[in-house]
């Protein structure tokens, strides 16, 4: 991998990405946007399925078929797992309380939905296994004879538009068959093409199925459905010849446990919100990567010497609508071949060079751009670019140092995608919470001041109206880096959450917002102390009813579920290291035998519990705090001339020799320059001070061990 700053030439970079690259014109042969509109109302899904359990080709069926496979595991066969054409565009699942149709351009006409959570429990919460089609269950969608006569030996791409919401699927894929379903030639799993919960077209590339063909009258293609939960939709088909190449931004792989297989981005930090005054302006990285997974849906390798690249652009809005633009830019470049068709592609992932630009422009939202490209002509250039967004929040209502890992809903409480309940049962108590950096703990004085979560009944609900909930904050030690248990835990502090109208007030199967305040000292009297430097601390949902009179034990129906954000924003325990636990999500069970079991992913790379963090914060500027020089542990630090007009000049000396960067900031705070030095043992520099206002302001040198700061008078 080759990493290289973008600021000499951020303007190529940035007008290749306006511009875009020239596409490759691919013929349309069958679905949508196809010549003659062959096929278009069948790859639109506006004709009735025909359900069946067995598929004779020579049959010639003229609708697609909803094929049972199985069901209950594979123990019946062939049970009742079947595709259906739905016009509603949503699940009808327990489990998926969402009522906004896909958005699919022909929704209207019908989708297939291949409705795992509803076909195992017909739609009512914990009655699982007692729908028309227990899971696990096999279901297969297969279509008209398609005609691919004058392609053989052409590179096919079949696109379509796709949301599915994953739980334990083993299989969604797409197939071609140009045998009239009797053999399959080649099979794709979409999953990396689209991540879960994305609404999007995946394109597929299918290069070999007509290789050597010489009827290809009668082609067909195959949706499959095998697992566990929640659905699969489908729609807006087009098959066509594909490019020489496609660069694309890869998805997760499916049961991927690695960085590089569990993300689709890296993302700028490892919370959706972050306080302004609890990130280390350029001294601290840690949570600071970037980087994306490229893969291609052309027909041909792209190489080394094709130059494919991901690049990097942030812009800036301020709380008041004001834009800066490229505030930030980068590029790496992939080194490795990106094998043509290959969905588990090539990924990079490193560091930000510096961080500057969060203390230059402080808080707001930081709109980040992630886009594609290679020296060749793409064929596609709309799976190229991706953009996420970054918030850091100051005092400012109403968003008061906020911090989250979920998204924000529109009354200002975190966001949820879904509802979390570990399933099984029963439990005396569970838990669930994220891990947070406070890089500037004490430095900061900073201190939880309150905890919001969102939560909701089952529809369901038959518990107690009222019941306590708990917040805990636990003090987690990374020292080894091998998270397996609650020894790593120091519990710091508890809040009580009293919830009433369970059921009434909060209907059953709705969320609602809680709020826990007044955190006492987990280990003695008095409030919680504050957090310390560069801690890392995991804030968590207790689920006990025990623990104040209420039931000993309980089930899904009988608590409140936790939300949760299914959003891939961060790379949770899988960038977990030494001294830098990124984002663990974990949870603790609890049975009725007392046995508790942690896991630290949680329930997934790409889910985080729907909890934000109010804090207070007393901020003392480090770079304020000490007005001479600092010589210490063999090392002097000196400024000159001082005061100075149009050149400053610094000079470092140490025993050892050292890493040293150097930052200037004005009285506020403020970076203005920022210069590194590599494995030095004796430094000078000169820096051009003329266009700076006069004034006093701080440099300091840091190393990985030590600041030494001096103030400086601007005449």
């Amino acid at each position: 991998m080759v990493k290289i700053n973008l600021m000499r030439i951020c303007a190529l970079a940035l007008s290749v990405f306006f511009m875009g690259t020239s596409a490759e014109a691919q013929t349309k042969i069958w679905g949508v946007g196809s010549v003659g509109a062959v096929g278009v109302a069948d790859a639109e899904f506006s004709n009735a399925f025909t359900n069946a359990t067995a598929f004779v080709a020579g049959d010639n069926p003229t609708t697609w078929t909803a094929l049972s496979v199985n069901e209950s595991g594979g123990a019946v066969t062939p049970g009742n797992a079947y595709w259906v054409r739905n016009l509603t565009g949503y699940s009808n699942g327990a489990y998926w309380s969402g009522t906004t149709p896909i958005s699919s351009p022909s929704q209207v006409n019908g989708v297939a939905l291949f409705d795992s959570d509803f076909l195992d429990n017909a739609g009512t919460p914990g009655a699982f296994g007692t729908g028309t089609s227990p899971s696990v269950h096999r279901g297969e969608l297969i279509s008209p004879r398609i005609d691919l006569t004058g392609y053989t030996d052409s590179a096919l791409t079949v696109q379509f538009f796709t949301w599915y919401r994953d739980f334990q699927q083993t299989e969604l894929s797409v197939s071609i068959s140009v045998d009239d379903g009797q053999t399959w030639v080649e099979t794709a799993d979409f999953r990396a093409a689209v991540p879960n919960l994305t609404e999007d077209f995946a394109r597929i590339l299918l290069a070999n199925a007509t290789a050597g063909a010489v009827t290809l009258s009668q082609c067909r293609i195959r949706f499959t459905f095998d697992g566990d939960y929640y659905f699969a939709i489908v729609d807006d088909i087009t098959i066509e010849t594909s490019p020489a190449y496609d660069i694309a931004l890869g998805g997760p792989e499916p049961g991927a446990n690695n960085v590089g297989g569990a993300i689709d981005n890296a993302k700028m930090g490892s919370n959706r919100y972050n306080a302004l005054e609890n990130v280390v302006h350029a001294l601290d990285l840690r949570e600071f990567l970037w980087g994306s997974k490229a893969t291609n849906l052309g027909y041909e390798n792209l190489t080394a010497a094709d130059s494919a690249a991901i690049h990097i652009n942030v812009d800036f809005t301020d709380n008041f609508g004001s834009t800066t633009p490229s505030v930030y830019t980068d590029v790496m470049y992939y080194d490795s071949m990106i094998v043509a068709g290959d969905v588990v592609g090539q990924t990079v992932v490193d560091y930000f060079d510096d961080i500057n630009f969060t203390a230059v422009h402080g808080a707001g939202d930081y709109v980040v751009t992630y886009w594609l490209d290679h020296k060749n002509p793409d064929g596609n250039t709309a799976n190229d670019t991706v953009r996420h967004t970054y918030t850091l929040t100051d005092d400012s209502a109403p968003l008061r140092n906020y911090v989250s890992k979920a998204r924000l809903g529109t009354d200002n409480g975190p966001f949820s995608s879904r509802a979390i309940f570990p399933g099984g049962g029963p439990y005396t108590s569970w838990e669930y919470g994220s891990v947070y950096f406070f890089p500037r703990g004490a430095m900061d004085t900073i201190t939880i001041d309150s905890v919001i979560f969102r939560y909701r009944l089952t529809g369901g609900f038959s518990g107690a109206a009222a019941q306590n909930m708990f917040c805990n904050v636990y003090e987690l030690d990374p020292s080894d880096g091998v998270l397996t248990d609650g020894t790593f835990l120091t519990q710091i502090g508890i809040g009580t959450i009293s919830l009433t109208g369970l059921g009434t007030t909060v209907p059953a199967g709705d969320y609602a917002l809680a709020t826990a305040t007044s955190f006492i000292n987990a280990t003695g009297s008095g409030p919680m102390p504050g957090l310390n430097d560069n801690g890392f601390y995991y804030v968590s949902i207790l689920t006990n009813p025990g623990l104040t009179g209420g039931a000993a034990t309980f089930d899904s129906d009988d608590v409140p579920w936790i939300g949760a954000d299914e959003i891939n924003y961060a790379l949770n325990a899988n960038e977990t290291e030494i001294d830098s636990v990124i984002n663990p999500s974990p949870i603790n069970l609890v049975d009725a035998s007392n046995i508790s079991t942690w896991n630290w992913v949680g329930f997934g790379a790409d889910i985080v519990p729907s909890i934000g963090l109010y804090l207070d914060i007393k901020a003392m500027n480090p770079f304020n705090s000490v007005s001479t020089v600092y010589d210490s542990e063999g090392a002097t630090f000196s400024v000159y001339p001082n005061p100075a007009t149009d050149v400053l000049n610094f000079s470092f000396e140490t025993e050892t020799a050292t890493d040293v960067m150097y930052i200037l900031t004005d009285v506020s705070g403020r970076v203005l320059n920022v210069t590194q030095s590599a494995n030095v043992t004796s430094d000078t520099q000169s820096l051009d001070i003329s266009r700076l206002a006069a004034g006093v302001y701080m440099l300091t040198a840091k190393s990985a061990e030590q600041n030494w700061t001096k103030k400086v008078v601007i005449d």
